[in-house]
């Protein structure tokens, strides 16, 4: 197993066991009386959360078929572990300050949204150029 694969299962593992803990008080605000809404940004921080940790996990496939060297692989997967946990933290930030609309509001989480983008795109060209050389 390369080091790129162990970086990618152990942090889809983790992103995939943080999305499922934000059910806990996603479950814990709804059993309210009243049956009050989830937080949009706790909401978006358990399945985006849960969602890059499969994205992670599957992408281990994609580096057993690329052609690349190991470093480059490397690199590609701690991007993209990166950027997942920069847009876990951003959702989560939201979420326990109250933000409604990260956008209108011009929230002060919008750097986190920007490395997570910045991180993502070399990382899945990366490994995207990888796949397409080995076919």
């Amino acid at each position: 197993m390369t080091v790129a694969e162990k970086i990618l299962i152990v942090g889809g593992m983790l992103t995939l066991g943080y999305g499922t803990l934000l059910g806990f008080p996603m479950t814990a605000l709804r059993r309210r009386e009243g049956n009050p809404p989830t937080p949009r940004y706790l909401t978006v921080a358990h399945v985006g959360a849960v969602m890059q940790g499969v994205i992670l996990l599957g992408l281990v496939w994609a580096v057993r078929l690329s052609g690349l060297s190991d470093g480059w692989e490397t690199v590609a997967a701690w991007l993209l572990v990166a950027s997942g946990v920069f847009i876990a933290a951003k959702d989560t930030i939201n979420w326990l300050t109250g933000v409604r609309d990260e956008f209108a509001e011009e929230a002060r989480t919008g750097p986190l949204g920007l490395l997570g983008a910045l991180a993502i795109v070399p990382g899945l060209g990366i490994l995207t150029v990888g796949v397409l050389a080995a076919l």
